[in-house]
Parts: C-alpha cells; sequence; structure tokens
C-alpha cells in the first residue's frame, strides 16, 4: 500500500504551484519582454538629420516646429554635421525670415542654430533678427553673430552694451564682441569695465585679454580670487566656478606675472577639482612652473 502523502507537503505542493503559475513565470515573462523592447530599439534607432529637423520645423505642428528647431540648434553644434549644400542653407534663411510672423521660439532655436553651424553665409540675415520685437530672439541674434565672429555685426552689436537694455542683452551683447577680434571695440569694452554690473565687467575684461589688450587685468586677477566673490551674494557655486575657469583659461592666452600668485593657490588648495587641474596646466605650460 502506497503511502499517503501528508497534508502539509500537498497544501505546500499547492502553493508552490500557484506561485510558479501566477507570478514567477508571468513575472519572467514580461522582463524579457521588456528586455526585447529595448534591444529592438537600440538597434533600430536612427538619429535624425539636420535636414529632416529642417523639414519638421518647416511643416510640423506649433509644439513640432520649435522642439525640432531646437533639436536642430544642438545637432549643429557638431562640426560633422553641419550641411554645407546651398539648398540647406537657403531652406534656413527662408525659414528664419518667416518664422518673424510666427513663434518666436522657432525664431530663437533657428538663431542659435545657424550661429553653431560657424558659416559666415547666415550673417547677413541674423543682423536682421537684432532688430526683432522678442527679447528671446533679439538675444538669440546677438549671440548666434558672436558665434559666427561675424565682423560686419559690431557695430549693430555694441548698441546693445548700452544701459537702456537689459542685462541680458548687454552681457550677451559684450561676449559676443568680444569673439569678434576686432580692435576697434576696445573702447567700448574699457568702458564697460567700470559697469554696475559685475558679470558685464568680468566679460568685458576678459573679451579685452582676448583682444590682447591689458585694461582688464586687474579684474582677471580678481576672479583668480576665491574671496573676491564673497562680495557677490548673488553668485553661486557654479557661475563662481565657471568664472574662475574662464579667467585661468585666459590667463593662458594673455599671460601676465600678476596672475601666478593667484594660480599657485588655485593650483595648491581650490576644493574644485577641475580648477585645480587647470590651474596646475596652465601653470606648468604657460608660467613654466610645476606644483
Amino acid at each position: 500500500m502506497a503511502e499517503s502523502i501528508p497534508q502539509s507537503q500537498e497544501k505546500n505542493s499547492k502553493v508552490y504551484t500557484l506561485y510558479y503559475a501566477f507570478f514567477l513565470i508571468p513575472l519572467m515573462i514580461t522582463i524579457f519582454g521588456v528586455m526585447f523592447f529595448f534591444m529592438f530599439k537600440v538597434l533600430t534607432y536612427e538619429t535624425n538629420s539636420p535636414a529632416d529637423y529642417l523639414t519638421d520645423v518647416q511643416i510640423g505642428s506649433a509644439t513640432k516646429r520649435w522642439q525640432a528647431a531646437y533639436e536642430l540648434s544642438k545637432l549643429l553644434s557638431n562640426p560633422e554635421m553641419v550641411p554645407t549644400d546651398a539648398v540647406f542653407k537657403n531652406k534656413m534663411v527662408s525659414i528664419y525670415q518667416h518664422a518673424i510672423h510666427d513663434d518666436p521660439m522657432v525664431r530663437t532655436y533657428m538663431a542659435l542654430a545657424m550661429g553653431r553651424t560657424g558659416q559666415q553665409d547666415y550673417g547677413a540675415i541674423l543682423i536682421e533678427g537684432l532688430n526683432d520685437e522678442d527679447k528671446g530672439s533679439r538675444l538669440a541674434a546677438i549671440k548666434a553673430l558672436g558665434l559666427l565672429a561675424y565682423t560686419p555685426a559690431v557695430k549693430g552689436i555694441q548698441e546693445f552694451a548700452a544701459e537702456k537694455y537689459s542685462n541680458a542683452e548687454r552681457l550677451a551683447a559684450t561676449i559676443s564682441l568680444g569673439s569678434m577680434g576686432d580692435k576697434s571695440i576696445i573702447p567700448i569694452l574699457q568702458k564697460l569695465l567700470d559697469d554696475e554690473e559685475p558679470n558685464i565687467r568680468w566679460d568685458a575684461a576678459i573679451a579685452l585679454a582676448k583682444l590682447e589688450d591689458p585694461s582688464g587685468v586687474e579684474v582677471i586677477v580678481n576672479l583668480l580670487d576665491r574671496s573676491y566673490f564673497d562680495h557677490f551674494t548673488e553668485v553661486d557655486e557654479e557661475e563662481e566656478a565657471q568664472a574662475i575657469l574662464v579667467a585661468i583659461q585666459v590667463s593662458s592666452q594673455f599671460p601676465s606675472k600678476l596672475f601666478v600668485t593667484n594660480l599657485l593657490k588655485l593650483a595648491a588648495f581650490d576644493k574644485n577639482m577641475q580648477i585645480r587641474d587647470l590651474a596646475i596646466k596652465t601653470l606648468d605650460k604657460t608660467y613654466n612652473r610645476k606644483i
């Protein structure tokens, strides 16, 4: 006579059967399904081309148009992705022109897209953008012309450095003027060294250094000193670090023995490792000082 299975074992067997049937197996099927889905997405993923985004800007819905313009502006930051054919350029210009009667965000991102190509062909149309009623698209035009270093725009951009404009426009103008490489703007930048807005003073000094003018050296010395920023409570940690990094870069492009003391302090003691590393490299390569 066969032994009967104890009730406790039989109950456990039923529990395991239910566990496998209603929990574990469905869970495994779900996991494999999700893995298969993501593997399929990775294998079939294709990045849109600049022409694809431009078409979306031209014929897409209102939301899709500005999003496509934004994605295009990011994509064209990569020099390898910048089309050089006349058809693409003409389409870019045409869409930018028509966008003035449409969504300002489309025009804003199209301006930045043109600036990031680095192609002078877009300079003339971007100068027209300096007259836009929308502040955002004006700012984009100022920045884009600076990215292109389009010197015919110097006169138009320098007007935005005047006190009657917003700080954002004045700051963008200061940075763009510094990118032009045109020494005729040195007197304008020198006046900005006494501006009430700290960011404008700082960027004017950096722009002057790039133009090999020593007028702003004292300001750059200050930017290389952590304690200097204690006077500016409105400047957060990230902005402070960025200002110091830019000042270090400029101290390499426009060397001065006045920078060495503060560079040594940054290299030895700064809490930001990126700042310390750049200061060490600058001291080594530019000033022949090893830490």
